[in-house]
């Protein structure tokens, strides 16, 4: 399984989205650390790293979705909703993880790092390119 790694053609221009966006990429880090760990702790450490992951990620969400209110985008709706819909299947997958087994944990990952950063490099880019040019 590779590792997915921040590199800076990720970057929004929004300094505090793109902090952001490294501290999610960088708790991913930790769960890709965790499942390419010891496999009898994936149990208990991926539990932990999922509930930091979980809650920046809903703080995170939150906080774009301000700044896209606040900037007046057009699509803010649509994009909450991607949001939304992530959060349902995180929550989906975290559920099935009942015996949390080295596969089931990589599987997440794969999952969650993919969607970040296709988030990112797509949608995200979208809405930041229609708030920068009304940044103060």
């Amino acid at each position: 399984m590779e590792k997915l790694s921040w590199n800076d053609s990720y970057l929004l221009g929004i300094t505090e989205i793109d902090l952001q966006h490294k501290k999610l990429l960088s708790l991913a880090d930790d769960m890709y650390e965790i499942v390419n760990g010891d496999e009898d702790s994936i149990k208990v450490n991926l539990s932990k790293v999922l509930k930091s992951l979980t809650d920046y990620t809903v703080y995170h969400f939150s906080n774009e979705e301000e700044f896209m209110k606040k900037y007046g985008y057009p699509s803010a709706d649509m994009h909450k909703s991607m949001h939304d819909n992530f959060i349902a299947e995180v929550t989906k997958q975290i559920k099935s993880l009942n015996t949390a087994t080295k596969t089931e944990a990589e599987r997440l990952y794969k999952f969650l790092a993919s969607w970040v950063l296709n988030h990112i490099a797509k949608s995200d880019k979208v809405w930041a390119e229609y708030v920068k040019p009304n940044l103060k």
